[in-house]
This record gives C-alpha cells, structure tokens and sequence, in this order.
C-alpha cells in the first residue's frame, strides 16, 4: 500500500467520524476520488482496510480513542527529530484513532533511528503507512530514501 492509500484512509475515517459511524455512499466517494486522481485500485484498497479495522474492532470507530486521562508530549529530542508538519500529522493520525499509543510509539522510535534528522512529512508517510499496513518495503523505501548520500561525499550508510 503506498501514501495515496493512507490519504484516502484518512479522508474514509474523517467522513465517518464526521456522520456517526455512517458512511456516506461508496459511489460518490468513489468519484469524488477519481475526480482528485485516484485509482480504482487505491480507492478499493483503502475501503477494504478500513473495513477490515471495523470488523476486527467494533469499536473502532464509535468511541474516541484518545485517552481523556493522559495525553503523549513530545520530547525534546523528539521534536528536534521531525519537523512541525510531520508532527502535526502524526496527532491527526491519533486524534482520528488510525493509530493507536503503540503504533504512535513504533513511528516516533523508527523515526529517531532512521536517517538524519528532522524526518519531514513526506518521511512521515513512509514511516505511518510502514507501521499501519505492516509493510517492510515501506521501511526500506524509507532507508534507501533517507540513508543515501550523494556519491561526492564519499559516504554510505
């Protein structure tokens, strides 16, 4: 699954939430995707994982999945390690409860180990789309992305 999958991910949830657990008719979403570039199969994928999240998780949807007891802040570290937009996007993905306190956890520690800092939104996505689809050439694509050196340096790591 790649980042437009994760896109339209976010837009089915976002519809959901906003309409109490219903969504609105799979055709004119379906077209209003099309209409914006998608495929048929992005679109098709994207529905299907979202599906599956709701048959595996009844209540995956219904109730708020932000705890109302505690909330994550960011460490020092951690906010030298990505930047404001990749940030931001991370908590959308929390606050709409695609990901949960692990998942947001796996993505913060890959995200200090895997190349030089700040990790930008584009980053982001790759990390986000590793971890919610459980997809290793995500993190490659990812390492390749951020380990390479242009060859004038000398270095390759």
């Amino acid at each position: 699954m790649g980042e437009r999958v994760l896109e339209i991910v976010i837009l089915l949830i976002s519809r959901i939430r906003d309409h109490q657990g219903r969504l609105e008719n799979f055709e004119d979403i379906s077209s209003y995707l099309k209409s914006y570039g998608f495929t048929d199969t992005e679109i098709s994928s994207a529905y299907s994982w979202v599906l599956d999240q709701i048959q595996s998780d009844s209540k995956f949807l219904v109730d708020n999945p932000i705890s109302r007891n505690s909330f994550r802040v960011l460490t020092e570290q951690e906010r030298r390690d990505f930047t404001t937009d990749a940030i931001g996007y991370l908590m959308q993905l929390r606050f709409l409860g695609i990901l949960g306190d692990t998942q947001m956890e796996l993505i913060l520690e890959r995200g200090a180990v895997m190349g030089p800092a700040p990790i930008n939104l584009d980053h982001m996505k790759v990390l986000v789309g590793s971890v919610l689809f459980h997809d290793s050439n995500f993190v490659e694509y990812g390492k390749q992305q951020m380990y390479y050196l242009p060859p004038e340096d000398g270095l390759l790591n």
